[in-house]
């Protein structure tokens, strides 16, 4: 009963992540395309799911997208950083991350990132989990 319990909420607390904005980071340094007039800057956006469960696992998938934007326009375009962030009995390895829609020469631009998780004790569950980021408009 208590395994059974066990796997219920872990698959509960792991499988149902939550989408997180991370808060605005300061700027990063952009190229020779984000100067000139009318240039509006370069910053970073950041997407993630998380999941945990107390004294056992917990994991945190992310995903970080760089651009610059020139009057609205996405002058530059660029994956930061893709990865896993465990603590506990679980591992996580990361797979392809790639750019979904819009980019440079538009006003906004999507990404999908993708992961395979594994909590490492019995009962051992596995998840897939793909994270989508939305550079905004404006």
């Amino acid at each position: 009963m208590r395994k059974a319990l066990l796997l219920l909420g872990l698959m509960a607390a792991l499988a149902v992540p939550a989408v997180a904005a991370a808060k605005a980071p300061p700027s990063v340094a952009c190229g020779p395309q984000c100067t000139g007039g009318g240039w509006t800057g370069c910053t970073q956006v950041t997407a993630s799911h998380s999941g945990s469960m107390l004294f056992i696992a917990s994991i945190r998938h992310y995903l970080v997208v760089n651009y610059c934007k020139s009057n609205g326009i996405i002058t530059s375009l660029s994956i930061a950083a893709h990865g896993c962030d465990t603590s506990g009995l679980v591992s996580c390895s990361t797979g392809p991350a790639w750019q979904t829609g819009g980019g440079v020469g538009s006003t906004s631009a999507t990404f999908e990132a993708h992961a395979t998780w594994i909590v490492t004790t019995t009962p051992y569950v596995t998840n897939n989990d793909v994270v989508t980021l939305t550079v905004p408009a404006g």
